[in-house]
């Protein structure tokens, strides 16, 4: 593939990714770079749309998913042999235990390598990249990429003439897994994410970028002066991503039901936009005083986009709230950025609640969101978890006390706008 010394390839492998470079990728092409964008076919003529005719440099990202498999095999075994299961207690979790789990070879080595001691977390990805360079073909039709995480064709990117940016896309990314090359520059949301990238992906140019996936809220919420009597509880898995924590988390939920019938007080339950419409019509058993928000289109996995329409339903949700009580999903975050108390859940009941439990453990929850202990709903083998839970609902008085620190956690140091184009700039040099 011919290469172009002033191009800019731009990848992003599902809709959620689309959402999060969309911004960069308009700035690059208002300055008059050249950009091409890779996007899979199902989305091409979708993601044409946003950007109008004159952008027409829309290239296929199943074809790059097809160039090497089998490196992109060894290479992703190669990642489990390297940082083990010690990585993080998420990668063990998503990524090392389901893989140990499989028959065969593969399986069986695993399971005897997870007796030797793991490799240092951020020399991972460097490792990765020397061990596949001399061997990773030239793929891309330029050798600066911008690059939305997490990457499924990251052995392509260990190619050693490339110029690799990364955009963090989530704020579990760092720890969740290594990213599998070495990035050459980073943008994270703030100061803690980039503590993590370092210390997880060992990259040495991080820099502070912006949380583009809650631009609606940061810049879009109006505060509502009329009163409102309902909480919402935003979804942390969904049937088809997780069956056994959804499971655990709709047993759960039964108990906020519960609480809330209670108080006489609303409860909203907003699915995840990567949920099966209807896999929460049993809550509705639980009482009138019980609704589902709506449901977002979807492919099953992160085939939705962030579009205006689904940023205006989310904020009205908001609107209509006086507290949100989060389990582990990023939405606490969007209710931090609206000022809005955000009851966090903690439990600590193996017996009740063993799945949810285990949860406790992954980096990126107890790092961020359980890093205030005196101001969670922290649920005990000893509690009463109904109790427990109506008196945060009646008390809230915590609750944004956790939402204030969330919201100096979450604050960017910069405008989107300001972000915007440092991305560009980075990716001109």
């Amino acid at each position: 593939m011919s290469v172009s010394s002033n191009a800019v390839t731009v990848l992003a492998s599902t809709l959620i990714n689309y959402n999060a470079v969309e911004p960069s990728l308009r700035r690059l092409d208002q300055a008059g770079v050249e950009t091409i964008l890779f996007v899979p076919d199902r989305y091409r003529e979708f993601v044409g749309q946003r950007l109008g005719k004159t952008f027409s440099r829309i290239r296929s990202y199943n074809q790059l998913l097809s160039k090497a498999r089998m490196m992109r095999l060894a290479h992703r075994y190669t990642e489990l042999l390297v940082a083990g299961p010690e990585f993080s207690e998420t990668y063990r979790f998503r990524e090392w235990d389901p893989a140990c789990s499989k028959a065969g070879l593969a399986g069986i080595s695993l399971r005897l390598r997870s007796a030797f001691p793991s490799a240092q977390r951020q020399y991972v990805n460097s490792y990765l990249e020397r061990l596949y360079a001399p061997f990773v073909p030239r793929v891309f039709p330029s050798n600066r990429i911008l690059v939305v995480t997490r990457s499924d064709i990251r052995h392509l990117l260990c190619h050693p003439d490339l110029d690799v940016v990364s955009l963090m896309e989530s704020w579990d990314h760092p720890p969740k897994a290594p990213m599998g090359y070495r990035s050459d520059t980073a943008f994270v949301w703030n100061r803690a994410l980039q503590k993590d990238w370092r210390e997880f992906q060992g990259d040495e140019d991080i820099r502070i970028g912006y949380p583009f996936k809650l631009r609606y809220v940061l810049e879009g919420f109006q505060k509502q002066t009329v009163a409102r009597n309902a909480v919402l509880y935003p979804a942390s898995f969904s049937k088809r991503s997780d069956p056994i924590f959804f499971a655990a988390e709709l047993r759960l939920l039964k108990v906020i039901c519960e609480a809330t019938r209670k108080l006489g007080i609303e409860l909203i339950v907003k699915p995840k936009p990567n949920g099966i419409r209807g896999e929460f019509d049993d809550l509705f058993d639980q009482g009138t005083h019980v609704s589902i928000a709506p449901y977002k289109d979807n492919d099953g996995s992160t085939g939705y986009f962030l579009d205006e329409q689904y940023n205006a339903e989310r904020l009205e949700l908001l609107s209509r709230c006086f507290a949100v009580i989060n389990l582990g999903t990023t939405f606490a975050i969007d209710a931090a950025a609206a000022r809005i108390p955000i009851i966090q859940l903690r439990l600590n009941d193996p017996a009740r609640f063993p799945e949810v439990t285990q949860a406790n453990r992954w980096v990126h929850l107890d790092r961020h969101f359980f890093s205030k202990p005196e101001l969670l709903c922290q649920i005990s083998e000893n509690d009463n978890p109904v109790d427990k839970i109506a008196h945060f609902i009646e008390h809230t008085d915590r609750a944004q006390s956790f939402s204030n620190y969330l919201f100096e956690w979450i604050s960017p140091e910069q405008t989107a706008e300001e972000a915007i184009s440092h991305i560009a700039r980075r990716l001109m040099q």
